[in-house]
């Protein structure tokens, strides 16, 4: 299954019945607008079948084909006692066409005496932090401290101001889509409108992107560029649904990476050589004094600009980044539910990640709902593949990166020897071998071909300073092809992995050691890490460094 889009609902239960065909004609206006725009995406509604507006919700997301899971705030019979007779017999038709129904987890610390107001509190705030965006048929009437409905749902969702506290929130998450809506108990008049509240105008929009061009190039990429590399055992993974979508899901991620990266390295490696090929043509024009090389350096520098546009246009360096740190995201929330543990890794991202990176943290949100299925897979088992298997490829990757390190420490040494015997050889023939220098290397007049100018000489000198010129310019744009490469940094973030990993297998081993608390604290500094290769990272887009 694709990431999915996650829409959440809530809204007041006292609807004006003269209100209702508008309000279901609006629903299917927004729900359908979301389907259009994003078409390669499945639509998950996450709805508590509440009386009044969640039901409307829920029936208009059955007639339009989107998936409706169910987090109760209780019991289904204890549940049910909260509905009229006129509404009793709805909630049980759309509970039986639910994909899922489950009771949602208690986010909140527990009171000693749990009232239902608690539960759909918890409801609120669970369908508020799984959704990409909250519909609410809501009056705009203000949230209360401890309360449990529409409002305070809106609020949850873009402040998460519920009592466990928690992390921040980041300005480019939480979007609510406002259809303000009369209640039966007021008598207040409201026009009946469609508004979408942000804090950041444009956030929904650039996460649900990102969410379906993923899924969009996941679903074109063929099973042959699908990583292979096993996360764990089949005989562990199948036994757990959720399991094998976060499996499936990385394969598709780290191929996708792996993919733009390439193409990354192959724009930037590009770049690079038309940088040394316009400061030779310029040379040759300029010593020459031949026009056809003022042509081909006019000629290259419009195919470096066109490919430069098409390689903006396409993200390969972007989207090189983010579906790296989304498939390294869902390798350890894989692992994460493979120990047994429920939490979502999202919440370990750093405030920059979170701003960074919001439909990953997203993504995770949507992938975890539902009744988390619980697998037994022997801790020596997660850690031979996730402590052992990260170990090694860290061990390689550090001696990799060093060699490239190497490599370009040894092109710049070397282009700098060669700069300075050129230098000295030239400053030596201008001093003492003057005549040599200024001797004519080509006597016989260019072919017509070349453009070349009446009178122009062509000295030793001439093709002197084209060959120091030259190695500057090699020099200057390798350095800039290594350099975003960032080779040195990346060997030493390996490093630190690799000791990490280490002291990880050490601790494995400590009978006195939880390894339930190391397995989180592997996957916290895991996705921290993740988040400053991002950083450093992101400054090196391809240029046009003319």
């Amino acid at each position: 299954m694709p990431i999915p889009i996650v829409i959440g609902v809530t809204g007041h239960r006292d609807l004006r019945e003269k209100d209702i065909p508008q309000l279901r004609a609006l629903v299917r206006t927004e729900l359908q607008r979301l389907k259009t725009e994003y078409p390669h995406s499945p639509f998950v509604m996450l709805n508590s079948l509440a009386a009044g507006a969640d039901l409307l919700c829920a029936e208009v997301a059955n007639e339009l084909g989107i998936m409706l899971k169910c987090p109760l705030p209780m019991s289904v019979e204890e549940y049910r006692k909260d509905f009229d007779a006129d509404t009793v017999m709805n909630f049980k038709t759309m509970l039986d066409r639910a994909d899922e129904v489950f009771i949602v987890p208690n986010i909140e610390p527990l009171p000693d005496k749990a009232s239902h107001d608690y539960h759909y509190r918890q409801a609120g705030i669970f369908v508020a932090t799984h959704s990409h965006v909250l519909l609410a048929l809501w009056d705009g009437s203000p949230a209360k401290a401890d309360g449990c409905g529409t409002a305070e749902a809106v609020g949850f969702m873009l402040n998460g101001d519920y009592k466990n506290g928690g992390s921040f929130q980041a300005a480019n998450d939480g979007a609510v889509l406002h259809i303000s809506t009369p209640r039966q108990s007021f008598n207040t008049e409201i026009t009946i409108l469609v508004r979408l509240i942000e804090k950041q105008p444009g956030s929904l929009h650039d996460v649900l992107r990102m969410t379906d061009a993923f899924n969009k190039e996941a679903i074109e990429l063929s099973s042959d560029s699908e990583s292979g590399e096993a996360l764990l055992p089949d005989k562990y993974i199948n036994d757990s649904e959720k399991l094998k979508c976060l499996n499936a899901l990385y394969s598709k991620a780290d191929a996708l990476s792996l993919r733009f990266q390439m193409r990354y390295i192959r724009a930037i490696r590009w770049f690079s050589m038309f940088g040394v090929l316009l400061v030779l043509l310029f040379l040759l024009y300029d010593e020459f004094e031949s026009d056809i090389f003022l042509l081909c350096y006019g000629l290259l520098i419009i195919i470096y600009l066109q490919s430069f546009v098409m390689t903006q246009k396409s993200k390969v360096h972007i989207k090189y980044l983010q579906y790296r740190v989304l498939s390294e995201t869902l390798r350890v929330q894989f692992y994460l539910l493979a120990t047994g543990s429920c939490k979502n890794i999202g919440t370990a991202f750093t405030w920059t990640q979170k701003q960074d990176s919001t439909w990953v943290k997203e993504a995770m949100s949507a992938l975890l709902i539902g009744t988390q299925d619980i697998p037994n897979i022997p801790d020596e088992i997660i850690k031979k593949y996730w402590i052992d298997g990260q170990l090694e490829y860290h061990k390689k990757a550090l001696k990799r990166d060093k060699r490239r390190h190497q490599t370009n420490e040894n092109i710049a040494k070397g282009m700098l020897i060669c700069s300075i015997l050129l230098f000295v050889i030239v400053l030596t023939m201008e001093f003492l071998f003057d005549s040599t220098i200024t001797k004519q290397i080509i006597t016989n007049p260019l072919p017509g071909f070349f453009l070349h100018h009446n009178g122009q000489v062509i000295t030793l000198r001439s093709l002197l300073k084209m060959v120091l010129g030259g190695i500057s310019a090699i020099t200057v744009f390798i350095s800039g092809y290594y350099g975003k490469l960032s080779f040195e940094r990346k060997s030493f973030d390996h490093e630190k992995m690799v000791l990490l990993y280490s002291a990880a297998n050490s601790q494995f081993d400590n009978e006195y050691f939880d390894r339930t608390k190391l397995f989180l604290e592997l996957a916290r500094e895991e996705i921290i890490e993740n988040g400053n290769w991002f950083s450093y990272c992101r400054e090196n887009p391809p240029s046009f460094n003319v």
